[in-house]
């Protein structure tokens, strides 16, 4: 059996048409690269249920948590049994535009990036803020209130240009790829976050083992998001505890990892 140069690990909640969409844009973006596909399950069907995700989605692997552990669990139950050269994490409504096999060049030419991610654009066509600083207190506050009170759904970095391939403090998890290397130094993500800033928590952890993280925006993918945590309290909740696990892992006003600043363009 031929080894994989990629493994996608895509969780899954109630979401495999959306799965089937992700695959179906993977397929075609990725026609030369050996890889595999696993989805991680946090639906908890039942085994007749089971059986029909199966069935819909055959060429992938599955794994069916026992438990809706968030997405961090999900994501590392895919990661313990992934065999690729570099692991993709994913969410599952994200749909692949092009440059795929640019990224994993990329990374081959680059043996010192731990993790990079693609320019995310939403159905609306709009450049979205995946790419961003490290999130302390005040600008975690600052962020809010852009978003709030200056009506501002998508927060950009000010003097930062989106069409350059470059470092970056930290990326969204909702497409990101890593070295297997990395996957082991780091052990993965950090369960005890349920949803939101895991991502976070993980790039700052991969700067720490003394890898870069990189923007690069010669890959494409469109994604919008849910935006639960603006939308329900329950989530916004959720939200703010994650933030608050990281500043009290990190800081909560500096002492994160510096990064590089390299343009690759």
């Amino acid at each position: 059996m031929i080894k994989p140069i990629i493994s996608f690990i895509v969780i899954e909640y109630f979401s495999i048409d959306e799965v089937k969409n992700f695959i179906s844009s993977l397929k075609s973006n990725i026609s030369s690269i050996e890889h595999e596909i696993i989805i991680s399950s946090n639906s908890c069907y039942d085994e007749k249920l089971q059986v029909l995700a199966r069935s819909s989605i055959p060429n992938a692997e599955w794994i069916f948590n026992k438990k809706n552990g968030g997405f961090a669990y999900g994501i590392n139950q895919g990661l313990k049994i992934a065999n690729g050269k570099y692991l993709v994490i994913s969410n599952p409504d994200v749909i692949i535009s092009n440059g795929l096999e640019s990224m994993v060049k990329f990374m081959d030419d680059h043996y010192y990036i731990g993790a990079v991610g693609p320019q995310i654009i939403d159905k609306n066509g709009f450049i979205q803020d995946n790419c961003r600083k490290y999130v302390n207190v005040l600008r975690f506050l600052v962020r809010q209130f852009r978003r709030y009170f200056k009506n501002e759904p998508i927060i950009y970095e000010r003097d930062f240009n989106y069409s350059l391939v470059q470092t970056v403090d930290w990326l969204s998890g909702s497409f990101i790829m890593v070295r297997r290397e990395v996957y082991i130094k780091t052990n993965g993500l950090d369960e005890k976050y349920f949803l939101y800033a895991e991502d976070l928590d993980w790039c700052t952890r991969i700067r720490q083992a003394g890898y870069e993280i990189v923007y690069f925006p010669e890959m494409k993918i469109f994604f919008s998001g849910s935006r639960k945590a603006r939308k329900k309290l329950v989530y916004a909740l959720i939200f703010i505890k994650s933030h608050i696990r990281y500043w009290s892992k990190f800081g909560f006003f500096s002492e994160y990892p510096m990064r590089k600043n390299i343009v690759f363009n």
